[in-house]
């Protein structure tokens, strides 16, 4: 059997071409897109970029002092966000800016989401009055499987507090033009991974997500109500606190110590998100959110991974450095981009059923030796 279609032109050969085609047109870009950036960064780049490091250098100095007052990122235009471009979302340090002045109203709001007539990804809120959550007690929170509807349909359990958007992978660039200004949208799109939206009704101030980061750079733009952050440094989470990860999340390992008097002793910033708010934040920079009651909604975007500075930053030991470095190696320059929506459509469900299938045991244990209050 001949292995050559009729041109003469090997099976074998057709297949290494293609591999090499899709290697230089879909892969090659992002190798080399900062090599040029670092030559012919953009004045404004510029600017943000050494703003940000003196900044760390001064927080680097704060660290030193009294921990029982939170620190603060600082606030960068959004004209000089426009005029950087996508590098504004690879900067060494976070910041706050504004994207709007207007305040959309819920009654506004929902319309909106309800005119877009889109299906989207929803589950059932976490009931907090079964599962307290607490600043270091990721490993235990648990969130019921993700459903596919219309958002009429998610809307109808959303408005009665029972389900939420939660990681909703649906979202793309129209949709977000018809809530966002088309500039805003322009800006903040280009260069993106993927969106999350974030979408819930809760009666109660609550703390939604305990400690945890990502292993790249992120966005958080908040449309409606506020949430409240607390963020570490990742210099500071290697020497304070007992690091690790779980399917590419990094968590905090579960300790039996009280979390309100532990968090208050530890280097810390603290940023409100109101709406119209951006706030961004690069990898391993882990976190804790607490939402704000009424219809609290916002998009977290996620940004390409950046390898060697993601292993230059990260608060892991030698050993997750390495694991998390290779599957980022492999996410930006070998997998296909149908394979990664898929892995980030399907992640938060395996993250969920790592942590369903590990909440037993982790709650019998830590109610015998510290109480139902540290999980």
């Amino acid at each position: 059997m001949s292995s050559s279609s009729p041109n003469g032109i090997s099976i074998k050969t057709a297949l290494w071409g293609a591999v090499a085609g899709y290697f230089v047109t879909c892969k090659l870009p992002k190798a080399i897109g900062p090599i040029g950036l670092y030559f012919s960064e953009p004045g404004a780049c510029s600017v943000m970029r050494e703003t940000l490091l003196a900044t760390h250098k001064i927080a680097k100095v704060q660290y030193k002092g009294d921990p029982t007052e939170p620190l603060e990122f600082p606030s960068i235009p959004f004209s000089l966000i426009e005029e950087c471009g996508p590098e504004s979302f690879n900067m060494p340090f976070p910041y706050t800016f504004k994207w709007t002045e207007d305040n959309i109203d819920a009654k506004d709001l929902v319309p909106m989401f309800l005119a877009k007539n889109k299906t989207v990804s929803y589950r059932p809120a976490a009931d907090f009055g079964l599962n307290k959550n607490t600043p270091f007690n990721f490993l235990v929170t648990k969130l019921g499987s993700m459903k596919k509807g219309s958002f009429d349909e998610a809307w109808q359990c959303i408005s009665k507090g029972k389900c939420s958007l939660y990681f909703d992978n649906t979202w793309v660039k129209d949709d977000y033009e018809s809530i966002m200004p088309d500039n805003v949208v322009k800006t903040l799109i280009h260069g993106y991974d993927f969106g999350s939206m974030f979408m819930s009704n809760y009666k109660e101030y609550q703390l939604t997500a305990p400690a945890h980061a990502a292993p790249f750079k992120s966005l958080a733009t908040q449309i409606k109500q506020a949430k409240k952050w607390v963020f570490f440094d990742p210099l500071i989470s290697k020497d304070y606190l007992p690091v690790d990860q779980k399917a590419l999340v990094t968590v905090v390992r579960s300790m039996a110590q009280d979390h309100e008097e532990t968090l208050k002793k530890i280097p810390r910033y603290e940023v409100v998100t109101g709406p119209g708010d951006g706030l961004y934040f690069p990898e391993w920079w882990i976190h804790v959110v607490y939402t704000e009651p009424g219809v609290n909604t916002m998009t977290s975007w996620r940004m390409p991974a950046q390898v060697l500075s993601g292993f230059k930053t990260s608060p892991h030991t030698f050993g997750n450095k390495m694991h998390l470095t290779l599957y980022m190696f492999f996410k930006e320059y070998v997998f296909p981009d149908w394979l990664l929506r898929w892995r980030i459509n399907t992640g938060q469900d395996a993250w969920q059923a790592y942590v369903h299938k590990m909440f037993t045991h982790r709650k019998y244990l830590f109610d015998e030796n510290a109480g139902a209050k540290y999980l």
